[in-house]
């Protein structure tokens, strides 16, 4: 059974999540019909107090929550070293957790986070629990997601031209001379998979491409997902001479399966991936990939986190939009004639 939280007694009760703290900390005024109509929302839901989160923003406790989709990937893991290097330069700690796409996990991981009184949150978000996020941001605790954007959160976002980065994978091996170019796309509900697959499907329509859609195959953003993807590309009766696939964790799948089907790369297929360069500068030869800037987005992220925490005047949400770079290493070559 779901563990009611202060924000499902806030919801239900009306009011908002700083009355119900009010209310539980028995601080500030909060008139009689209100207290009560509170307090029998809390008996109504059987709420359970945690004595760490009597409020949620009482006092400072300078700690950052960190809400990442997967700890297991290298990606993610890299964004938050990167972050957590800033967040300790500005005295704070950190706090990671991961919710592995799945909505249910993430409202959990929130309100576990919350729950440690963190003074701001970063989080890549699964696209869902839009309300729970909003009356975070609401209540006044600074929320900077990154990596994808979410409809119906006003909120500080930092995220990759998605878009711009796959259109650009598409036309480098059109410019090569590859006509055949399979896609291997991730979940098309999270922004950044649709908006990868969106980007290379306008390149292949509109550069002189192959329009068969047995070229174009979900990976889930999964690696095992991708290895059965780029199996089923491979054993087409005319194959792709290149392979584009959308994120760093379906590339392991992808590498997989053309090792397994005993092709040479760039000799015999020619690959593409969009992710971190620094996790393929060891595999032979090294990927061409569309670039993510680690960098960038933890001095980003972490210097909207410290003007939230220091100035005393809001100030609009910001959007940061990155435009990634092509970077040519040696895994794409012209087609074989």
């Amino acid at each position: 059974m779901k563990k009611t939280t202060i924000i499902d007694v806030a919801k239900s009760a009306g009011v908002s999540i700083g009355t119900v703290s009010k209310v539980l900390n028995n601080k500030d005024y909060v008139s009689v019909e209100v207290k009560k109509k509170v307090q029998d929302t809390i008996e109504r839901l059987n709420y359970q107090v945690n004595a760490n989160a009597r409020s949620l923003k009482a006092l400072k406790t300078n700690k950052i929550g960190v809400i990442v989709s997967d700890i297991s990937n290298i990606y993610m893991m890299s964004l938050a070293k990167v972050i957590e290097d800033r967040v300790r330069s500005m005295n704070y700690h950190m706090l990671i957790m991961s919710h592995n796409e799945d909505v249910t996990t993430e409202r959990e991981v929130l309100q576990l986070i919350l729950e440690q009184r963190v003074d701001a949150l970063i989080l890549v978000p699964t696209g869902g629990n839009v309300d729970m996020i909003q009356s975070v941001i609401n209540n006044k605790i600074p929320v900077v997601i990154v990596d994808r954007k979410v409809e119906g959160i006003t909120s500080d976002i930092i995220v990759d031209d998605n878009y711009y980065g796959s259109y650009e994978a598409v036309s480098y091996l059109h410019s090569l001379g590859h006509t055949r170019i399979g896609v291997i796309h991730g979940t098309e509900n999270i922004s950044i998979g649709k908006e990868r697959l969106e980007g290379a499907l306008a390149a292949i329509d509109k550069l002189e491409c192959s329009k068969d859609k047995s070229l174009i195959v979900a990976g889930k953003f999964k690696a095992e997902e991708a290895y059965k993807a780029t199996i089923e590309l491979l054993l087409l009766p005319e194959r792709p001479t290149a392979i584009y696939c959308c994120n760093n964790r379906m590339t392991v799948g992808m590498l997989k399966a053309i090792q397994e089907q005993g092709l040479k790369i760039p000799e015999e297929i020619s690959i593409i991936t969009f992710g971190d360069s620094t996790q393929w500068e060891l595999v032979q030869p090294p990927l061409t990939l569309i670039t993510q800037s680690l960098l960038r987005i933890g001095v980003e992220a972490a210097a909207i986190l410290k003007n939230r925490l220091t100035m005393t005047e809001s100030f609009e949400p910001k959007q940061i939009v990155i435009r990634p770079e092509l970077l040519i290493r040696g895994s794409c070559s012209k087609p074989q004639q």
